[in-house]
């Protein structure tokens, strides 16, 4: 598995810096994070050697499992290094072989019965059950031992093979092959031959959508590493599953027809949803640096709240893969903190920063809504959502360019990235929206500022005029 040098040309970081950046940019910043996975195996394989024993001897078999399985199905195998979840466990696998077998904080364990986390530390688990799935989904006739967790096996990105009764700890031997399965005890489950469809004790990591590049975007809602959050639901139900699958495949059409590089940029990138419980009416998102191509979401109401959940998480996830590229920050005083107009708390430099990306592309969404609304109401929401929010990133970004007269904060990439905004930014200010929408915008900020205030007093680094 050789590792590839990445480019990104100033012309396509002026792009990505002003919001957008299309499939080109994401098509870079996935293979960026491709390499990134490959650099974690090999680091979780060289501390496990350095571990020896046990440890060592597992973390050599996967690795050879996964080089058989890319030999037989090259595109297979990437495919599944580059799902969200391998990401998330390789990094806790190395974590912990570093903490010299203390297991940090890992994920909620699996939502079927709300299990403590389930991997033995330090243990390269994650990677050995990677390349479980990788012979089943290649055809690879070798077979994977794995030990039970919480009555099934979980073949990461592929599904959880269940077996009632059987022991925590129990031996369950994955054959690949042509008809693959999972075995416990003389017990056999088998693999579907499509795996996103449930069978006889099988759950299915389920699909929702193919993508652009005639991947899978998969409904994950079985991986504990999935996503690092403990309000991940649990499994969902078929009359949910449906709900889902039709939200987002009608959010993504109409990505396609309003907001069509943004669509690009979710066909390229975008893997994999995990649902959360829902806090509200009003929904949640969130994404992982370390997962990218993810997106964490309570149930999208409907499709437009899907696109713009995408469309909010899409940039985050491009900002972070750029942060494992570029260094932006000569320092960032963990101490700082400043106000941001969408959140409750104050945040350090290095979060306001990817707060401002994210509702710059917010603001660009709601400007491109306004020429698709469809009658004055839709009209009236995208104007207001418009004002509110370019307001927001002027103040971020006003509270960023502070940082920029010192030259000890961001690097000259980060003001360069930092400028960019600023110039998208002047392209929706300068859209001209009706008098009465500004006014209740700047009502809405000033109530927000006022709350925000009281639950947190006067903030060194945040300026008066924020409000």
């Amino acid at each position: 598995m050789t590792l590839s040098p990445y480019r990104v040309t100033g012309a396509l970081f002026d792009r990505i810096a002003a919001g957008g950046g299309g499939a080109e940019a994401v098509g870079v910043l996935a293979g960026s994070e491709h390499s990134r996975r490959l650099v974690l195996l090999r680091a979780v394989v060289a501390r496990a050697e350095e571990w020896g024993g046990a440890p060592g001897a597992e973390a050599r078999r996967a690795r050879s499992v996964l080089s058989a399985a890319r030999r037989t199905a090259p595109a297979v195998v990437r495919e599944l290094l580059c799902r969200p979840s391998t990401g998330l466990g390789l990094l806790h696998c190395l974590r912990a072989f570093d903490a010299g077998g203390d297991a940090p904080s890992g994920p909620a364990g699996y939502p079927q019965s709300g299990s403590p986390y389930p991997y033995p530390c330090p243990s390269p688990e994650p990677l050995t059950a990677l390349s479980a799935a990788a012979v089943v989904r290649t055809g690879l006739a070798r077979t994977v031992a794995l030990p039970v967790r919480d009555e099934g096996v979980l073949l990461p990105a592929t599904g959880l093979a269940r077996f009632p009764g059987a022991r925590d700890g129990d031996t369950a031997l994955v054959h690949g092959g042509p008809e693959p399965a999972v075995e416990v005890a003389g017990r056999r489950t088998r693999v579907p031959a499509r795996p996103w469809l449930d069978g006889a004790d099988w759950f299915a990591v389920r699909r929702l959508a193919v993508m652009g590049d005639r991947e899978s975007l998969l409904l994950d809602d079985l991986d504990p590493y999935a996503f690092p959050s403990g309000q991940r639901a649990p499994r969902l139900t078929e009359r949910q599953y449906g709900h889902w699958r039709t939200t987002v495949r009608e959010g993504l059409r109409l990505l396609g027809s309003d907001h069509p590089e943004t669509a690009a940029e979710a066909a390229r990138g975008l893997r994999t949803l995990v649902p959360l419980r829902s806090p509200g009416a009003a929904g949640t998102s969130c994404s992982s640096a370390e997962a990218f191509g993810c997106v964490a979401l309570s149930t999208p109401a409907t499709a437009h709240a899907a696109a713009l959940a995408i469309t909010h998480e899409t940039q985050h996830g491009k900002l972070s893969a750029l942060l494992h590229l570029f260094d932006f920050f000569e320092t960032d005083d963990p101490t700082a903190r400043y106000y941001a107009p969408w959140r409750g708390d104050p945040r350090p430099v290095s979060g306001l920063l990817q707060g401002v990306y994210a509702f710059l592309g917010v603001a660009q969404f709601w400007n491109r809504c306004r020429s698709t609304a469809r009658g004055s109401a839709e009209l009236h929401t995208a104007q207001l959502e418009l004002a509110r929010w370019r307001d927001a990133v002027r103040i971020g970004v006003d509270q960023l360019a502070d940082q920029l007269t010192d030259r000890h904060v961001f690097t000259a990439t980060g003001r360069r990235f930092v400028a960019g905004m600023r110039g998208a930014l002047g392209e929706l200010a300068a859209q001209r929206l009706p008098v009465a929408v500004v006014a209740q915008a700047r009502d809405l900020a000033a109530d927000h500022r006022r709350r925000w205030v009281e639950a947190n007093g006067a903030v060194p680094g945040t300026p008066e005029r924020a409000g």
